[in-house]
């Protein structure tokens, strides 16, 4: 049985934003940015790392609009790069709405509000993306700066961002 865009969103992500965890599962990692500060709605070299991992797997990703994956219907399927994702968007003004981009092999989804480009999935492929982006310190000073959670940090952007890179860092006992 093939599991539906619907369901396969569902089964990986709550409706919660930062700072609440929104990843259900226990063997994903994710990455968040601040969409509205980002041309391409995340760092350009997040998304080529992205598409780079993603292409040695398989060849199209799939997208859809947030109101169209309510209505369980079918995904466009797009080249995997960045050049690619922006200019579907960019049509007809794709981006002014919240969408999910989603490998077709379900290992990594990532979630297009107006506020937040999430990124998840399974933790090898994201710390496959991690790595091809420096290094975990590198990607958690792009989130940072990103989020801005201020000396105060208030509410909890910090721990968002540490929470959800949990799966990327080393468990104590595997030290």
């Amino acid at each position: 049985m093939t599991i539906t865009s619907k369901q396969f969103v569902a089964d990986a992500l709550l409706p919660n934003y930062p700072p609440a965890i929104p990843m259900r599962l226990a063997h994903w990692a994710g990455l968040a940015f601040d969409r509205n500060r980002h041309s391409d709605l995340a760092p350009a070299e997040v998304w080529d790392a992205v598409f780079k991992v993603h292409s040695g797997r398989s060849l199209e990703v799939a997208v859809i609009p947030a109101n169209d994956l309510e209505l369980d219907r079918p995904p466009a399927l797009i080249g995997p790069s960045r050049e690619a994702l922006m200019c579907y968007l960019g049509a007809e003004f794709r981006f002014t709405s919240d969408h999910f981009v989603f490998s077709q092999t379900h290992e990594w989804l990532c979630r297009l509000d107006q506020d937040v480009t999430l990124l998840a999935g399974d933790a090898d492929f994201i710390r496959e993306v991690v790595a091809c982006c420096g290094g975990l310190q590198s990607v958690m000073d792009l989130m940072v700066d990103d989020f801005d959670p201020g000396p105060s940090d208030s509410v909890g952007l910090f721990r968002y961002l540490v929470e959800l890179t949990g799966g990327l860092r080393p468990s104590p006992d595997s030290v």
